[in-house]
């Protein structure tokens, strides 16, 4: 199935599917009981199938365009239409936000990633991704902007996160010249991971530059 048939096809089951929910939901006056309940369930069901055959179809595009390794199709169209019906169906994909950020931002339409990683994080509140994400593209692309930067990354330093998630956190307190913050967040890092070197260096460095106390 081609990708533009398969968006259409996709894009039929799911007004569809709304057009069913919302007319049982329309004539139920309380609390759903078990039929009700059963029937979301497997409406909720189709529309995870759909989104993972569309979420399969992206990366069949990808791999089948004539292109580099590594580098995106030369038409990202398709894939955003893609990734946009993903969310439609299920807003808890984050990789979805995440893969049409990175499209759009291929295509020099710098808001339209903002808004997708936004919007992500707003429907997937626990993804360290999607924060980080949000924070390094403010840190780095967004004229090396730390303090638009610190309040996604301090979230997915602080949600269950890799290593680097945390480092990245300091470093970038470190930028934004919060030099006893930044020696917090280190301290803090050594306590999750004791003998952390990078953690260590970058405490000793702010003592040595005078930044916080010998002590410290």
């Amino acid at each position: 199935m081609k990708v533009k048939t398969c968006t259409m096809v996709a894009a039929v089951v799911v007004s569809s599917l709304a057009l069913i929910a919302g007319g049982a939901w329309g004539a139920v006056t309380s609390s759903p009981g078990p039929v009700e309940t059963a029937a979301e369930q497997q409406i909720q069901a189709v529309r995870d199938t759909i989104a993972d055959a569309l979420w399969t179809k992206t990366d069949e595009y990808w791999h089948g365009a004539d292109q580099k390794e590594g580098s995106a199709p030369g038409d990202t169209s398709p894939m955003l239409n893609l990734c946009a019906m993903v969310i439609e169906l299920d807003p808890q994909y984050a990789e979805a936000y995440s893969v049409a950020a990175w499209l759009s931002l291929g295509e020099g339409k710098e808001r339209q990633a903002l808004n997708f990683y936004q919007r992500g994080l707003e429907l997937n509140p626990d993804s360290y991704e999607l924060a980080q994400a949000l924070g390094y593209e403010y840190y780095v692309r967004r004229k090396h902007d730390p303090q638009a930067a610190l309040p996604y990354l301090k979230r997915a330093a602080e949600l269950p996160s890799p290593i680097g998630t945390k480092r990245l956190y300091g470093h970038v307190l470190t930028s934004a010249g919060k030099y006893e913050e930044a020696a917090a967040q280190w301290r803090k890092l050594l306590q999750q991971h004791p003998g952390d070197p990078i953690a260590t260096k970058e405490l000793a460095k702010l003592r040595a530059s005078g930044k916080i106390a010998k002590e410290q």
